[in-house]
């Protein structure tokens, strides 16, 4: 029983997180990026710039299940709610903003 409520939560999670890791926003910049490489040597920055993410991002989620270990289950949902509200107030901005473009457009 409890394999399966483990299995189900994980399932759960990976919907969450890959918007997060290569969502719309990343890849609009990486295109814009790309965009704007004229000569060889901006492709070959653009290329380590996107290398070194890749590689914090798997350095990150490398050292998840140490971390989870030592910030047990409270600290886990600490972190998931302080999350949930550094992206409310992001969703807050986007719409406030989004709303003032409106207003100065109209």
């Amino acid at each position: 029983k409890e394999e399966l409520d483990l299995k189900d939560s994980s399932v759960a999670l990976v919907p969450l997180g890959t918007p997060l890791l290569a969502g719309p926003g990343a890849i609009v910049a990486t295109m814009i990026f790309v965009q704007q490489v004229h000569d060889v040597a901006h492709g070959v920055g653009l290329a380590v710039a996107v290398l070194a993410v890749h590689v914090a991002i798997a350095l990150s989620l490398v050292a998840a299940s140490p971390i989870v270990r030592i910030i047990k289950d409270a600290g886990v949902t600490l972190v998931a709610r302080i999350a949930g509200l550094l992206l409310a107030a992001i969703a807050v901005q986007m719409v406030v903003t989004a709303i003032r473009g409106f207003i100065a457009a109209g």
